[in-house]
């Protein structure tokens, strides 16, 4: 690309966004670009590999070859086997931390070894033959979100699932079955057929505390058209799942197919329209728009979050696929406000919210403290605590990798990042603030409790540095920084509702005896950040969450406003710090990022085109990692922080990309609700667009020595920043000159 050739490209794609918003339809941008990243396949053979996913959000499925037929395995990420039997747990895991003292279980409890609580697959569909042969071909069209297979000439077999409802429509001139999902632990479904409908019912057992549930899902047929309708109990608040789905399923075949496909197209269109790039690093550019996909099939508002790793081409799904605190739920979700797609965010917020009343119960046993603390691992469909039965109020607890008091602080920053990228009043106040408040009150309750050190600075713990070392440890970077983000988060927040005026001065209070990151010589004499206080230079040899390099990211502390020593000594730090290779592929490059050291990408790119899938997708390293797990939508954020980097309400644009790529985004997100679009050409910034959604200050790292806003030369302040205060709706150009 050459600034000549992709000026036009950019300059179209901007005006058509800008000023096309109020027409029926509007445009994808860079569409050449979304349509590059889809996937055409050869051989399906592999449901890890080659399986094609398809999903609407909350219903979702994968497609691949089995038993010399298509296959298709589907589910909603509300189903789940969510007993629990806590009967032969022990008492859960105590901290005093007044006196340093921590009782109670350690390691994972008995209830944590049986099978369930688990998601589960709600059933599979045989969609007829497929022969292996020179002209098999399956493609999966990313755009459009369906999937075609072709093994025989003339006989094509098309997939969606629908994005208005929960239903799975198929064109194919072979039979479709439906087939049960066995379970050693659970009842068989029952299978039948009733007004021609065939149809399968799953009564899903509970426990002394959980009613259970149960599902239906409904096959219509009408020549080469199938309708396959996906029905559960949380679906409905009366009535019978089953006639439920077989009414869904008889309405979606009486529906000319034409009418749905456009309905369905539209939809993902818009999808599309909110946000685009184009990348001369193609590599780069395909993961960015295939995860974005996938955060699509999996995520959507209004429905419950997908778990840790969904139960598509296997059962036998790692770590119950529950919610893990410390890492993995949360980057399938911190990613997708930057990406203009914050309406994704909402499932996992809305769940945590759910949580309070349990999270609450685990502060106050745990640690005898005010406020809500976050576990490591828990599950969906989980009861109050104050109206169970069952032993620990069914709550399970890990010592120690469930008492890093810092996850708390990253549970905050899915929820609040929502709300710098997309400010929204009314969400803030009935769904994000309460997170806030409830881990705010946790930490001044717990720091109210703890010992100061010699210079009256908070002993922070006893805590656990996430997955390395002992317990009890203090000061660890990942807490201290957690701890400041979720201080300046209610701070913030109470300001913009106008509440809890004690609360924030508490956080104030409490966040001024905040400690230093730790830190320890290196064999040079310099100082590198260490995982607590008191630890040696390398006694944590090997990381899985880079937790000495965490205040820059993912805790948003270090930026690249920070003074130029502090700077030094993360960079030093980073460089000095080995990983596994299991979990922090994102997070650490990302650090890299924030701070311009470009090997973030190099390092990237090698790690995940090694784990790259036919299929689009990636397969995560370590012990039971697999496919489908939403984990990699981390990679979208790890894009863009390649382009746009927004952190503490100061934007950076192309921070940490190469001269010699070309590169240009539209509708990224920026904290203070801002829309930002630009290009990179020939080594340097030539164009950039910025929408003000709610008339927020807005603090620019000028490109250029000069800058120019409207027309207007602008005065930089000696950081090099443009701060302006802006209107709702207005649109402001940037340019090195007048014209």
């Amino acid at each position: 690309m050459t600034v000549r050739n992709l000026m036009p490209v950019f300059v179209a794609t901007l005006l058509t966004l800008l000023f096309c918003s109020g027409f029926a339809q509007a445009a994808i941008p860079f569409e050449e670009a979304l349509k590059e990243a889809s996937v055409t396949l050869t051989s399906l053979q592999d449901g890890q590999r080659d399986g094609l996913i398809l999903g609407n959000g909350d219903l979702y499925a994968i497609v691949w070859e089995k038993d010399n037929g298509l296959f298709m395995r589907i589910t909603k990420n509300d189903i789940w086997d969510a007993r629990v039997d806590t009967s032969k747990d022990g008492e859960l895991p105590r901290v005093n931390v007044v006196n340093h003292r921590v009782s109670g279980s350690k390691g994972a409890p008995p209830s944590y070894g049986k099978l369930y609580p688990q998601p589960r697959c709600a059933a599979a569909l045989r969609l007829g033959p497929v022969s292996a042969s020179q002209a098999m071909r399956a493609d999966l069209d990313i755009e459009k979100a369906f999937v075609s297979v072709n093994s025989t000439p003339h006989q094509e077999t098309t997939l969606r699932i629908l994005h208005d409802r929960n239903v799975v429509l198929i064109r194919s001139p072979h039979a479709v079955t439906l087939e049960a999902i066995q379970a050693e632990t659970l009842p068989a479904a029952t299978l039948g057929t009733s007004e021609g409908v065939a149809w399968l019912l799953m009564n899903m057992p509970g426990d002394i505390d959980y009613k259970g549930m149960d599902y239906a899902v409904a096959l219509a047929t009408k020549g080469d058209l199938k309708s396959i309708a996906l029905v559960t109990s949380f679906d409905i608040k009366e009535g019978d799942v089953l006639k439920e789905a077989i009414a869904l399923a008889q309405e979606t075949i009486a529906i000319q197919e034409t009418t749905l496909i456009a309905e369905h197209e539209k939809a993902w269109q818009r999808y599309w329209s909110r946000s685009g790039l184009q990348l001369e690093d193609k590599v780069l550019q395909r993961w960015w728009y295939r995860q974005l996909y996938f955060a699509q099939t999996v995520c959507k508002p209004g429905t419950a979050p997908v778990a840790l790793m969904p139960p598509l081409a296997t059962d036998n799904t790692p770590w119950h696929a529950d919610y893990h605190f410390n890492y993995n739920s949360w980057q399938a979700f911190w990613p997708l406000p930057a990406s203009n797609h914050s309406e994704l965010t909402d499932p996992w917020i809305s769940y945590v919210l759910s949580q309070i009343p349990r999270f609450s119960f685990l502060a106050r046993e745990t640690y005898d403290c005010d406020g809500m603390f976050c576990p490591i691992s828990a599950f969906l469909h989980e009861p109050d605590p104050a109206d169970c039965q069952m032993k620990n109020k069914r709550q399970l607890s890990m010592n120690p990798w469930g008492l890093t008091i810092g996850e708390t602080g990253m549970t905050v920053q899915n929820a609040w990042q929502k709300h710098l990228c997309d400010p929204d009043i009314e969400y803030l106040k009935t769904k994000i603030y309460p997170i806030v408040r409830e881990s705010a009150r946790f930490y001044v309750s717990f720091m109210s409790k703890c010992q100061k050190d010699d210079h009256g600075k908070i002993l922070l713990g006893p805590s656990y540095s996430p997955e390395h070392g002992p317990m009890g440890i203090f000061n660890c970077p990942f807490d201290i920084a957690y701890v400041h983000y979720t201080f300046d988060a209610l701070i913030e927040a109470a300001e913009e509702l106008k509440l809890d005026e004690a609360l924030a001065a508490e956080c104030r209070q409490y966040r001024a005896l905040l400690g230093d990151y730790p830190t320890a010589m290196d064999a040079n004499g310099n100082p590198i950040v260490v995982d607590w206080k008191g630890c040696n230079y390398k006694q944590v040899p090997v990381h899985n969450i880079t937790v000495p390099a965490s205040p820059v990211f993912p805790c948003d502390q270090v930026t690249w406003f920070s003074p130029e020593p502090e700077k030094d000594l993360f960079k030093r730090t980073i460089r000095d710090t080995r990983f596994n290779g299991n979990n922090s592929h994102v997070m650490f490059n990302i650090a890299k990022a924030r701070l311009s050291m470009l090997e973030g990408i190099t390092d990237a790119k090698t790690w995940f085109m090694s784990r790259e899938l036919p299929n689009g997708l990636f397969v995560w390293k370590g012990h039971q990692h697999g496919t489908y797990m939403p984990e990699m939508i981390g990679v979208v954020g790890l894009v863009n922080e390649f382009l746009l980097q927004s952190v503490q309400n100061k934007i950076r644009l192309f921070p940490c990309w190469p001269t010699d790529k070309n590169a240009a985004f539209t509708g990224l997100r920026a904290q203070g609700g801002f829309v930002v679009s630009a290009e990179f050409a020939e080594g340097r910034v030539i164009s950039v667009t910025i929408e003000s959604t709610v008339g927020k200050q807005l603090q620019l790292l000028s490109p250029w020595k000069t800058v120019y806003v409207n027309g207007k030369k602008t005065a930089l302040d000696p950081n090099g920043l443009v701060t302006l205060n802006t209107r709702p709706g207005q649109v402001l150009h940037f340019s090195e000159t007048r014209n």
